[in-house]
């Protein structure tokens, strides 16, 4: 149920959408899958919150976008992912199978992230507006 308070509580909302506002005035890039539909699908989404299925082949790098603040991230399978920043510095990171990371605070900016992995690397992604 934490899903429930974390998308229906007024208050994380309202400070939700104030981020996600400020992410896009602050480095123009936009939404995932506004950048890359080929790798970020939206399974459902209504005013206050979406839910983005992210796929990506083995080699493959997104297009440059952001998140809002405040989002959870759940990866059902291993992954060897590369996130980079347009001024060239990355960091790798490798989430195991059933890792849930709730993500608060400041909107992530532009960035990209690449499969470094042999294997097909797939996330789900509950974003607050």
């Amino acid at each position: 149920m934490i899903f429930g308070k974390l998308i229906t509580g007024t208050p994380v909302l309202a400070l939700s959408i104030a981020f996600a506002a400020a992410v896009h005035a602050s480095d123009n890039a936009p939404t995932a899958p506004e950048a890359s539909p080929d790798v970020y699908k939206i399974l459902a989404e209504n005013e206050q919150w979406r839910v983005i299925e992210a796929t990506w082949q083995p080699g493959q790098e997104d297009n440059l976008h952001s998140h809002p603040a405040d989002r959870v991230s759940i990866y059902p399978m291993d992954c060897e992912l590369r996130l980079s920043k347009p001024d060239g510095t990355f960091r790798d990171a490798s989430p195991k199978a059933g890792a849930v990371k709730a993500h608060t605070g400041e909107p992530v900016k532009a960035h990209t992230a690449k499969n470094m992995g042999d294997k097909v690397c797939v996330m789900t992604i509950v974003e607050l507006k």
